[in-house]
């Protein structure tokens, strides 16, 4: 296969970052990132002037210009820190996710799931570092697998895709066929691990999310009505540089006594009534920097 040069040069700019971020100490690695991060949103303003309209559009006059500023900088801040942790995941021991993870209640609700044999979805929002939700159940030997769209870049792609899978974390690649191994994972006591708040592309379910509407897709709950199973809903959050907390929710059940349509749309609504109040009360842990604003009416068909 010949590759683009663009694809190359930013191949060859990943792995590098990767090398710097693997030989340096974690909070290291984490310094290089604040570098890095300060660059882009003070130098060169990536995004920042739609972030700060968004964070206004949804607050009003909540927050004073000052604290939107920082609200901003914190919430990109931490994704570039999120891309430092992917890159050095193969760090991710048990001994450092005792050391940086406060997640006991979650796994312990979730090892009884895994227990009793049956899977579930494991439902995780844009906060914290999502991406790194998983890393703390493969260490504690749940399996979970996840589904991700195939990048335009082959090279990046197969590098994110090996360095995830190094715990232990399987990622379905979105296409043909993708629905029915899903099922069958969740039916073989696998755990889906789904973002609820990412914006559909073409009309979906539309609810209240911010204060406006939001058009998310039913995936999470068809897969729950589908297979039987719960949603665990689980918000991340980033304690100062280091630390992580996983805070545990009670899990939202299929009822088969519904319609099918009214029991999706009540799961999927009860997940984004329980992020959109963690949202509120941690705005810089979120990911306002979406190329998707998810408030945004999507094109009817």
């Amino acid at each position: 296969m010949k590759y683009r040069m663009k694809h190359v040069a930013e191949y060859v700019l990943l792995r590098s970052a990767g090398a710097i971020v693997n030989i340096l100490p974690y909070r290291g690695a984490l310094v290089f990132g604040a570098g890095i991060a300060w660059l882009a949103h003070y130098i060169f303003q990536f995004r920042v002037k739609e972030t700060k309209r968004r964070i206004k559009l949804v607050f009003g006059d909540k927050y004073a210009v000052k604290e939107i500023s920082t609200i901003a900088w914190v919430a990109w801040r931490n994704i570039v820190f999120n891309f430092i942790e992917i890159l050095g995941i193969g760090k991710a021991n048990p001994k450092w996710v005792d050391s940086h993870y406060d997640a006991e209640q979650f796994l312990t609700e979730t090892k009884k799931q895994a227990d009793s044999g049956k899977g579930c979805i494991i439902a995780a929002p844009h906060m914290g570092n999502w991406d790194l939700a998983s890393v703390p159940c493969c260490q504690r030997g749940l399996p979970v697998f996840s589904i991700a769209a195939l990048q335009r870049n082959p090279l990046t792609n197969d590098y994110f895709n090996k360095i995830r899978s190094s715990p232990g974390f399987e990622t379905l690649t979105r296409g043909g066929g993708t629905m029915a191994r899903v099922a069958d994972n969740l039916k073989a006591g696998k755990f889906l691990v789904i973002l609820p708040d990412s914006r559909m592309k073409t009309p979906d379910m539309e609810l209240d999310l911010l204060g406006g509407k939001a058009n998310l897709g039913k995936g999470m709950a068809f897969f729950a009505r589908r297979t039987e199973l719960p949603i665990f809903p689980v918000i991340c959050s980033r304690i100062g540089w280091t630390q992580h907390k996983l805070q545990y929710f009670e899990p939202v059940y299929p009822d088969l006594t519904l319609d099918k349509k009214e029991d999706i749309e009540r799961m999927t609504r009860l997940v984004v009534e329980l992020m959109d109040r963690a949202i509120q009360e941690q705005p810089e842990q979120w990911f306002w920097y979406n190329k998707r604003w998810v408030l945004d009416p999507v094109q009817q068909s």
